[in-house]
């Protein structure tokens, strides 16, 4: 064969491996907190049917805490790498806001979401929402849980595992939670009585889950929608605190990032997220309630999440104005003993 022949094949060779081709299907990259991808979490179940319904292939990255989806959103502002950032809730919202990183988009099929439940101005979709709680041991913790003055005791020194407002959105759903009950500067008092007692400040809800999991940590910080899921393991020792006080309200959305490579894909996949076959999967996957009204709750949420007699929550331009402040106060304080 002419050897000039050979060259031109093996160009030819050369210039199909590097091409894409055009039926390779479109991907779309979400950041997102660890346990949505976890071996239990919602995501393994839910991407694959979207993977199927847009023909396309879905990246589903785990970040840390919702606090750290945040922050690599800022990190990554100028050359942004998601399309779509999930569990940016309520309290986190301002930060996203301030620091410009979605882009407003409102699906179609909203009104299946309460009004109560639609927040973030048009940059971020409701999912699921939840209610901050304390779950506790009840054979190895013997203390008033029914206010939130319970978790001074004394008997609870070196107990708690809390996450940090920094990292955490459960972490400053806390922070907001004592805030909303004593007020500001009465939570100041409150957090410097409750340090003794605190065993652990984790970055994310899950690392504070697995203390609680491995018995090293009797009381933790988290949802008052995690009974059911210990009840469904037979672990009826470990049970939900209801404060009189009432309990603060969290709702988590997904947003748009700015600057996102496939903005028509994200907007398929956060109307997706209304639907049913996502909705229903809430419930017994990430252990929330689900933002669409028409979806069933499942009979062990009847039995055993927590109910609270009162709903807390603080003004969204106070929290807006006060944020900073806020978490660098507890901060002093935490590091002041």
């Amino acid at each position: 064969m002419d050897a000039k022949i050979i060259v031109l094949i093996a160009a030819a060779f050369l210039l199909l491996g590097c091409t894409q081709p055009e039926s390779e299907k479109p991907v779309l990259t979400i950041y997102t907190y660890d346990s949505m991808v976890g071996e239990y979490g919602l995501g393994p179940v839910v991407v694959p049917r979207f993977e199927e319904q847009c023909n396309c292939e879905v990246k589903m990255l785990a970040k840390g805490d919702a606090g750290q989806v945040l922050t690599t959103l800022i990190l990554e502002k100028d050359f942004p790498k998601a399309d779509i950032a999930i569990g940016i809730d309520d309290s986190m919202l301002p930060q996203a806001l301030r620091a410009d990183v979605l882009e407003q988009f409102t699906p179609n099929n909203i009104g299946v979401v309460p009004e109560e439940l639609r927040f973030g101005k048009g940059y971020l979709t409701p999912y699921d929402y939840g209610y901050f709680a304390f779950m506790y041991d009840n054979e190895k913790v013997d203390a008033d849980f029914s206010s939130f003055d319970g978790l001074l005791d004394s008997s609870l020194r070196d107990s708690v595992a809390i996450q940090n407002p920094r990292t955490s959105s459960p972490g400053l759903g806390l922070l907001l939670w004592s805030i909303a009950v004593y007020g500001d500067p009465g939570y100041k008092d409150f957090w410097r009585e409750f340090r003794p007692n605190i065993l652990a400040v984790t970055d994310s809800w899950d690392e504070s889950a697995g203390l609680f999991a491995a018995g090293e940590a009797p009381v933790y910080h988290t949802y008052a929608t995690s009974p059911p899921y210990y009840a469904s393991e037979g672990k009826t020792n470990l049970v939900g605190a209801i404060f009189r006080e009432g309990h603060y309200v969290q709702i988590e959305g997904m947003g748009i990032v700015k600057g996102a490579k496939n903005r028509a894909l994200a907007e398929q996949f956060i109307e997706f997220s209304l639907t049913e076959g996502f909705q229903k999967e809430i419930p017994t996957n990430q252990y929330m309630f689900p933002a669409n009204s028409q979806v069933a709750m499942p009979e062990e949420f009847e039995l055993y999440a927590v109910k609270p007699s009162k709903t807390l929550s603080l003004d969204p331009e106070l929290v807006e104005e006060k944020q900073e402040e806020w978490i660098l106060e507890w901060e002093k304080i935490m590091v002041s003993g």
